[in-house]
């Protein structure tokens, strides 16, 4: 005769962890559409610990499918969001649901930006919902600032630059004579400096 032994299974208490966490984003399909920019950092942080500790597993085979069943959004669209957190931390996700910056003007502005909020001058403006219509002022303030920096001059057209050269010209002929040795010493470094401008883009002078 066998005897049986009734033996329990204990689930621990991370397992359970778990399976509420997944339990939450399964039930909040519809908060995926939160990606674009309205997920704020603490669900992100959920969903980057779903991918990472592989806690889809007992509903989908692979993360690949889980994002497209579960969440209903592409895999990619969610490594995107999720390399936002990690490039730009939690604030990103504070600042885009209150503006609507873009993640390009935000990493132009990200410097300027720490937990207490968007520091504009010396005015640090927080991260609160109050302030929505400040912070987009300050951001937009920023960029302004910024971005003619970041992008430089603008290329110059041959038409513009030969327009500057006959407008020089006609100054110059308009200059009384003679000129003293200091203007003639920085008059033919100009003429100078503009010959090898021109030899650097195939224009050489013969005899000059």
């Amino acid at each position: 005769m066998y005897e049986l032994i009734e033996t329990s299974k204990s689930v621990p208490q991370e397992a359970d962890a778990n399976a509420v966490d997944l339990g939450r984003w399964l039930g909040r399909r519809e908060a995926f559409g939160l990606i674009a920019g309205r997920c704020s950092a603490a669900e992100m942080e959920s969903l980057r610990r779903i991918r990472d500790e592989k806690l889809y597993q007992p509903v989908a085979r692979n993360w690949n499918d889980f994002c497209t069943r579960h969440l209903r959004i592409s895999r990619r669209s969610v490594e995107r969001a999720i390399g936002f957190l990690q490039e730009f931390g939690p604030a990103f996700f504070h600042i885009t649901q209150l503006t609507h910056i873009s993640p390009k003007d935000y990493r132009t502005i990200a410097r300027h930006v720490t937990a207490e909020g968007v520091n504009a001058d010396g005015n640090v403006v927080a991260l609160l919902p109050e302030n929505s219509e400040k912070l987009s002022a300050a951001i937009t303030g920023l960029l302004e600032r910024i971005e003619p920096k970041q992008r430089g001059p603008r290329p110059v057209s041959f038409d513009a630059a030969m327009k500057r050269c006959q407008a020089i010209r006609e100054m110059l002929e308009d200059i009384p004579a003679p000129l003293d040795l200091r203007q003639k010493v920085e008059l033919a470094s100009a003429v100078c400096e503009i010959r090898q401008a021109a030899a650097s883009l195939g224009v050489v002078i013969a005899g000059w």
